[in-house]
């Protein structure tokens, strides 16, 4: 395919300007799959660690075992710690929130993988959405994304104009980017990692957690909740 010239690049680029779209979206947090017979899973681990028994007699030893006590026995090893036998369970989320949250659920390192979108790799030629922080004036915080966006673009256009590609001018351009822009992630944590993270960034045990990042760390907890309560 022939290269674009000079004139077809910025024409392309002011036709993605003319139409560009900046505006605020929610932050959304969607599981989209999880470890099932989770309890079972945590219990079977437990009981291997504790018992000599072949693997018939474990499953013989769960059927016969009242749901009382399986709860139990697995709530005991969360409440004293026992961190390996609560991280085989997973949760798998795809979630959409600011720059500012990711920054910090990115921070969860053990046990939890995290894909997100790039910024090197996502050219925003047509603008993007935006999670605008509370109390902010809706007028006045537009206004201000739509300039980051001119900023963007005038790096972007420059980048490209010179003879770069769109990848190379979006990592480029990028670095004007405000941290209120939204991105996508799918994360997959294990209940352990789960646990953790809501201590820190929903119950505040380290320090008081940021409003934006509790709402969505909160949804994150939720949904596994409604799953099992126990």
């Amino acid at each position: 395919m022939p290269k674009k010239t000079r004139e077809e690049v910025e024409k392309e680029i002011n036709d993605n300007i003319a139409k560009r779209i900046i505006e605020p979206i929610a932050p959304s947090v969607e599981l989209i799959q999880r470890t099932e017979n989770m309890k079972y899973l945590i219990w079977r681990a437990a009981r291997v660690c504790y018992a000599i028994k072949s693997m018939p007699e474990f499953e013989q030893e769960w059927n016969e075992t009242p749901e009382e006590k399986r709860t139990g026995l697995v709530l005991g090893l969360m409440q004293r710690g026992h961190r390996t036998t609560y991280s085989h369970p997973n949760f798998s989320y795809v979630i959409v929130c600011s720059r500012v949250v990711s920054h910090q659920i990115v921070r969860h390192q053990v046990g939890v993988t995290i894909d997100q979108e790039s910024q090197r790799y996502v050219p925003y030629e047509a603008g993007f959405r935006y999670i605008q922080p509370e109390t902010v004036d809706n007028n006045v915080f537009k206004k201000l994304m739509e300039n980051a966006h001119d900023q963007y673009m005038a790096l972007y256009k420059e980048y490209r104009l010179s003879g770069l590609g769109k990848r190379e001018s979006a990592e480029l351009a990028r670095y004007v980017l405000p941290s209120a822009i939204s991105t996508r992630m799918v994360c997959t944590t294990s209940l352990a990692a789960l646990i953790h993270l809501n201590r820190v960034r929903v119950q505040g045990d380290t320090g008081r957690p940021q409003g934006a990042t509790q709402v969505v760390c909160r949804e994150m907890v939720r949904l596994p909740l409604e799953c099992g309560p126990w």
